[in-house]
């Protein structure tokens, strides 16, 4: 039913074309659409008549701007970039959109409404307050689409339900769930990601609304034929996506929040955690035992209780008394630190703790309405919460991490940073969640109100974490690792899905959930492998462990009381089969790394789901237990206990198994072998895989690198392997190197060419070994420079092998019938 009490804008009245905006005026406020890009629209509608001013902690990035065409005649404005039209309805201000053939989307139902709103009318349930703060916080935009009956809506970001958003509404502020774990029925978690991707036969695109205030999007709950938007803040803002695949919509998404951030090498190795490893002792044990089992590793995670008395920034005196000699320990081993950091800053003015001293006297936290610093209870107690919105703030909480790097610790990870906050003591009776109240202050003139920056505080707490991270080693990419978010945080910083449970549910959740958060920009993204909450057991360990493997962010990690939970503490079967899920992550290095770089160049996911890369596929675009790990292998992950093979529908390419590298029989379906340890992975056809050796850490070289070489029957296939120091900033300035590599098809010959190196990084010498997958058909190879091999393989021949020199490595080609 119409909402009767909704204002609307009426007629345009008049209308002006700047270089590359409209701004149209109608009887009540005012339309801007601003041409952001030849593919990207941004449109605002504004009841004041006037623009809010662009924010210091705004999420966007500014892009140069495009000319934005314009013509008009009584009943409509018509505007047009390259590859994105839109028509505005000169008599009631709505708007609709097309790409340029014609193919119409996103069309208004109505013009945008807008209202008074109350506190009751949202799902801020954790809130203390009894209302909505006086100003924008009370002024609710309203605005609905026509949903095509053949599309699918994605993204949305961190979610524990179906990839598939349609039947169902979202409210996005951030939260430290308590259910716990990633329980169907939530909807709020720790990140807010207000965009989606809407995908149907021939055309995706996509909408973010730029808004960090409180929003929701019912996707058909109410109306099966209507999306329909709403946002706190007095001001209706939002990006329009031209597509037309899904691959465009993430490019277009991310040059809008930004591309994500080059990780180190090391971060993309085995990561192993515990709350807590409490000593330095304990932490040097387990450090040890990974070195004696003969397990990969490149991290040590340190859990609150390394500080002294949960104050951030410090070390215990007794359990941790020198921290640079144990985290230089570590460093011998081949193993990194990372280390905690929470946002409450313990209320501790007697002692000489400077942190808390500082800050108050600089005023560096968040404020109570009527002034005074706000506080509530976490770990160290009763805390003070930095305003991050602060320019100063942030760079002042930077500048704190020097008592970890000083030490030598090696990656941040941000917790507790929605912020999660509570009225009294932990685990005293009757505790209960104390937000900030919704009208306190932030920013440098204390401009904004929490009920406006809620949703950022997570994102702004990893940007001054990285940004003094880069401020004291400059020669070195930062490392951050958050629990909360908002869209734009992964130029600052990798996230996890927080607190999940030790239950096949959680692992199963774990799919789409990473999937959808590839969609959004966030691509280097893991969850807790094994389970936060509870205890694991032998079968779901190992199974977590197999698709643990192909996360983005590889760790595991469980909560204090729960049984142990490293690699060898469910007995021998399952510490062998850990130890090959991890090898097998190291041999993958090369693949990833080069995926790394991908994203950060273009924001392409590392693991997204099938519709990314077979958008053509309808049929396909709903499952959500079979995804793509970049755009040559896929896996099939087993989530169910007792479970030995599975169904795995087949995308319409030519697939190889990727442990056998047998060729699969064309077919639109197959059931998989799945014992326990092997997990269904497959290779795409045309696929260049480059993998490494194993290696204790990343911190050894590579010493090997196999190239192996899938053909398509009739598609040629190319690859580019991406390297660099792993580690510097060298790599902006031109120091990568970089080798493409092109198969022909099997029709062609499947003549396989190596191009020679290009770029300024030279790699460490290693012995290259070249495999080619082919049935009794013939193939060459070519290395530019060098002099044409060629073979052919027959069913009485072994394995050709010919050993050459390039650049002082020493290479060795195969033919793998």
């Amino acid at each position: 039913m119409p909402d009767p009490l909704l204002a609307h804008p009426g007629p345009v009245q008049t209308w002006e074309r700047q270089p590359s905006s409209l701004l149209a005026r109608h009887e009540q406020g005012l339309t801007q659409i601003d041409a952001v890009a030849p593919d990207i629209l941004r449109v605002r509608f504004c009841p004041s008549g006037e623009p809010r001013p662009r924010r210091g902690w705004d999420p966007t990035l500014e892009l140069p701007a495009t000319e934005l065409g314009v013509s008009g005649d009584d009943d409509a404005l018509h505007l047009f970039v390259d590859r994105l039209v839109a028509r505005l309805d000169c008599a009631n201000g709505t708007l609709a959109f097309a790409i340029p053939d014609g193919n119409e989307f996103a069309e208004d139902l109505a013009p945008p409404g807008w209202r008074a709103v109350t506190l009751g009318e949202t799902a801020l349930g954790q809130t203390p307050d009894t209302e909505l703060p006086p100003g924008p916080a009370r002024i609710g935009l309203f605005l609905s689409k026509r949903m095509s009956p053949d599309e699918r809506y994605f993204g949305l970001g961190q979610r524990p339900g179906r990839l598939d958003r349609r039947h169902r509404r979202f409210t996005n502020w951030t939260v430290d769930i308590s259910s716990p774990g990633h329980c169907r029925g939530d909807d709020n978690m720790y990140q807010a990601h207000p965009v989606f991707l809407a995908v149907r036969p021939r055309l995706a695109w996509g909408l973010f609304l730029n808004s960090p205030w409180y929003s929701t999007f019912d996707v058909g709950a109410s109306d099966p034929n209507a999306l329909t938007l709403f946002t706190l803040g007095g001001e209706l803002d939002y990006y329009l996506f031209a597509g037309p695949t899904p691959a465009a919509v993430v490019d277009q998404l991310t040059r809008v929040t930004g591309r994500p951030a080059l990780p180190p090498l090391w971060a993309l190795g085995y990561h192993q955690s515990r709350w807590s490893y409490a000593s330095d002792a304990e932490v040097h044990a387990i450090a040890q035992t990974f070195r004696e089992r003969d397990i990969p590793l490149d991290a040590i995670h340190l859990d609150i209780d390394y500080m002294d008395g949960y104050r951030v920034f410090t070390w215990d005196p007794q359990r941790f008394p020198a921290p640079t000699e144990t985290v230089a320990a570590l460093h011998a081993r081949g193993v990194r630190a990372v280390t905690i950091v929470d946002p409450g800053v313990k209320k501790d003015l007697t002692s000489g703790y400077r942190v808390a001293e500082d800050g108050l006297r600089e005023m560096h936290f968040i404020r109570e309405p009527q002034g005074e610093p706000f506080s509530g209870w976490v770990w160290p107690g009763e805390s003070l919460f930095p305003d991050f919105c602060r320019t100063d703030t942030r760079r002042w909480w930077g500048d704190q991490h020097a008592a970890l790097l000083d030490a030598g610790v090696d990656g941040i990870w941000c917790d507790m940073n929605e912020p999660a906050i509570v009225d009294r003591a932990f685990g005293a009776p009757g505790e209960q969640a104390r937000p900030i109240p919704l009208a306190a202050r932030h920013g440098d003139a204390g401009e904004a109100q929490q009920a406006e920056t809620h949703n950022l505080y997570g994102t702004l707490m990893a940007r001054a974490a990285a940004e003094g991270f880069a401020r004291q080693r400059p020669d070195r990419r930062p490392w951050v690792l958050t629990r909360s978010g908002f869209l734009g945080v992964q130029r600052w910083a990798a996230s996890w899905m927080g607190d999940n449970r030790s239950c096949w549910e959680d692992l199963e959740t774990s799919l789409p959930q990473l999937a959808s958060m590839g969609l959004c920009g966030s691509v280097h993204v893991g969850v807790d492998i094994g389970g936060f909450y509870g205890d694991c057991f032998a079968e779901l360990f190992a199974r977590w462990m197999e698709v643990g493997t192909f996360y983005p962010f590889m760790r595991n990690h469980t909560q204090c009381g729960s049984r142990p939970q490293e690699p060898w503490a469910f007995g021998p079967q399952i510490e062998a089969l850990t130890r090959a899920a991890i090898r097998l992550r190291y041999r993958l290095l090369p693949y990833l790394y080069t995926l790394a770089h991908l994203a950060h160049h273009r924001g392409e996911p590392l693991l997204r789901p099938l519709l990314y890369d077979f958008p053509d596929a309808a049929d396909l675009h709903q499952i959500e237990d079979q995804l793509m790990v970049g755009p040559q292998l896929m896996i099939a992950p087993i989530y169910r206990p007792g479970v030995r093979r599975r169904l795995v529908e087949l995308p319409p390419a030519t697939w190889y198994d990727f442990r056998t590298g047998m060729r699969i029989a064309e077919q639109d379906a197959m059931i998989a072998a799945a014992p326990l340890g092997a997990l269904p992975v497959f290779v795409r056809g045309g696929a260049i895989l480059t993998l490494g050796n194993v290696r204790r850490s990343t911190i050894e070289p590579l010493t090997e690198l196999t190239i192996e070489a899938y053909p398509d029957p009739d598609a040629a296939g190319e690859w580019t392997l991406i390297e660099d120091d792993g580690e510097g900033l060298d790599y902006r300035n031109g120091g990568l190197a970089e080798r493409h590599f092109e198969i022909a098809s099997l029709r062609s010959g499947a003549t396989l060419t190596i191009a020679a190196r290009a770029g300024g990084y030279r790699p460490p010498p290693r012995r290259l070994t070249v495999r080619v997958h082919l049935p009794d058909e013939p193939a060459d190879l070519r290395l530019d420079g060098h002099a044409h091999i060629a073979w052919r393989w027959s069913a009485t021949d072994q394995a050709a092998e010919i050993t050459f020199d390039d650049d002082g490595d020493t290479h060795r080609i195969e033919i793998i019938p």
